[in-house]
């Protein structure tokens, strides 16, 4: 068996800070606990990928726990064939790429060959990056698991509202988010982003709102903006924010084609695909909440990565794989993914 690593998703690493203490990855940090990001930069570091949340010795919320253990049956061992890639999940894509892509080759160099990645959600757009820096990585085979290829309006989502982890946990706020230099690294490509507006055509012009222009996010009080358009900290950290991702999709898409690519992809779900604008604001009711929204907007996916964003790598022609879910963790989280991993590395 090929040496293989793995590349979690968001939340998939500790974050610790020697003065603070754990940032995320104890239990305790569902409900309390320092802030995960803040102006001018976040605090803290990578620490260990999180295999699932613990409290008093058992395991009350698995990551990626369960996925390990089907690994191991399959005949996989940590520090022999298996190895986890910890990283700052805060940081930009652009980032993560020119260390993953050295451990790839440092992974490579020990087994004496090409190895197999495996991304999981977001952990897909990592490992695209190590593609963009490093055009000849040694790697054999690329599975991608519910990967947002081409971004996802659920992230914008969670940008707008905030996100709890557990009920009646602490909400991450969207400052928060906004404050980590990555966090909007996977809302929509610019290729992909677009509106419904149920307000029609704005201006004499007719111009359609542009999900990179500043402007729209003020107009429309996203996120940052939801209750004043004119905050002089966020309006240059999301000027900033939107032109870094400019510059990131731009990268992605001249990343290499892996030789073998597998895309795994939950379907059965309605996903939002476009940005509706009701009366001026937008509207993002997140995973699961689409009900009301226009036919339009939708598509299917699993909830949160439509299906053309899960297999949307430049001039790859991918594997698909479409397992049934009933939500976008069940692609890292379930026998089926399970069984649809071991099926791509094979």
């Amino acid at each position: 068996m090929r040496t293989l690593l793995i590349v979690p998703g968001l939340f998939g690493t500790e974050l610790q800070d020697p003065e603070l203490g754990p940032l995320w990855g104890p239990f305790r940090c569902l409900y309390r606990g320092p802030l995960i990001g803040e102006l001018p930069a976040p605090r803290g570091r990578a620490g260990r990928v999180v295999e699932g949340l613990s409290m008093g010795g058992v395991v009350v919320y698995d990551i990626i726990g369960k996925l390990l253990r089907a690994l191991g049956r399959a005949g996989y061992r940590q520090g022999g064939n298996l190895f986890l890639y910890a990283y700052d999940w805060r940081q930009r894509i652009l980032d993560d790429g020119p260390p993953l892509a050295a451990e790839i080759r440092r992974l490579a160099d020990l087994s004496g060959g090409p190895i197999d990645l495996l991304g999981l959600s977001n952990g897909g757009l990592t490992l695209r990056a190590a593609f963009a820096v490093d055009r000849a990585l040694p790697v054999e085979r690329v599975v991608l698991s519910g990967p947002p290829l081409a971004g996802s309006v659920e992230t914008l989502t969670v940008l707008h509202a905030g996100f709890q982890f557990a009920p009646f946990g602490r909400t991450v706020s969207p400052e928060e988010f906004v404050a980590c230099p990555g966090a909007m690294d996977s809302i929509p490509s610019p290729a992909t982003a677009a509106f419904f507006d149920a307000d029609g055509p704005r201006g004499e012009d007719g111009a359609a709102h542009d999900l990179y222009d500043l402007d729209t996010w003020r107009a429309l009080r996203l996120s940052v903006f939801r209750d004043d358009p004119d905050r002089p900290a966020w309006v240059e950290a999301v000027r900033k924010r939107l032109a870094d991702l400019r510059e990131t999709w731009q990268f992605l898409e001249g990343a290499a084609v892996p030789a073998n690519l597998v895309c795994i992809c939950g379907e059965g779900l309605p996903t939002q695909r476009r940005i509706v604008v009701e009366r001026g604001r937008v509207r993002l009711p997140g995973e699961g909440n689409l009900r009301g929204l226009p036919a339009a907007a939708i598509v299917e996916g699993d909830g949160t990565v439509t299906l053309e964003s899960a297999r949307s790598w430049a001039g790859a022609r991918p594997h698909i794989i479409k397992i049934p879910v009933r939500r976008h963790r069940d692609v890292v989280r379930t026998h089926r993914a399970f069984a649809a991993i071991l099926e791509g590395l094979r």
